[in-house]
């Protein structure tokens, strides 16, 4: 049966990945992003441009991915915005933009998305390698976005429990997106990749089948969990 999915940050990357391997599995796909994504030949496919911090903007978001698709079955939470700026020269202004985007835009995402979830739904919330330690390229606000993203899975795991909703959160490692190509030089990812297990940074691919599976009615005993994509770098 198709489903209804909602991702954020849709645009590039892991997100794009994501909703175009939910798209190729036949499902109404909403993506949004702080710009619009492009768009796809095909009409299953909606893009949206959201302000995750506006609750208003979120409420638009949701309601026309419930219309688009006709109901709500995944929720992916993957709007981010990165910054490398260490905690001496970070403003005020720059520590609540990012917390802002990256986990009060998450927690809208879901506050606003369950109303229209009924039991069999499943909820994945993007977390990052840097909830699981630190960032060792970003800043301390991402890190810390990104810590709280895990505590808010785990919190909602059982404030969900008995209602049939599931919600879990992956954690990729450093990947090869252009979020990352934005921030460090190609010498640093060569390093990156020489010191993880694999070889190699996480391909958008790796992590969107990952999702995509939690997502899945393989994943249904699944609920509270933080899965690491990272390739076995700690």
């Amino acid at each position: 049966m198709a489903r209804g999915v909602l991702v954020t940050g849709a645009a590039a990357g892991i997100g794009a990945a994501t909703a175009d391997l939910f798209l190729a599995d036949g499902h109404g796909v909403t993506g949004a992003d702080l710009a619009a994504p492009a768009p796809r030949a095909d009409e299953r496919f909606l893009p949206l441009q959201l302000d995750p911090t506006s609750a208003d903007s979120q409420r638009d978001m949701v309601e026309a991915a419930v219309e688009h698709a006709g109901r709500l079955d995944v929720v992916v939470t993957h709007a981010f915005v990165g910054s490398t700026t260490p905690l001496a020269d970070l403003t005020l202004e720059e520590w609540n933009r990012v917390i802002g985007i990256n986990l009060r835009g998450a927690m809208l995402t879901i506050k606003t998305a369950l109303p229209h979830l009924r039991s069999g739904a499943a909820i994945v919330v993007t977390s990052s390698i840097a909830g699981r330690r630190y960032s060792s390229v970003m800043g301390p606000h991402y890190t810390v976005a990104r810590y709280g993203l895990i505590g808010l899975t785990r919190h909602l795991a059982e404030e969900l429990a008995g209602s049939g909703i599931r919600i879990n959160a992956v954690c990729p490692g450093p990947p090869d997106t252009p979020q990352m190509w934005e921030v460090t030089t190609d010498e640093q990812r060569r390093e990156i990749a020489a010191r993880t297990p694999t070889r190699r940074l996480a391909a958008p691919d790796d992590v969107a089948e990952t999702i995509a599976f939690l997502a899945g009615s393989g994943a249904r005993h699944m609920h509270g969990a933080v899965v690491d994509v990272n390739g076995g770098l700690h």
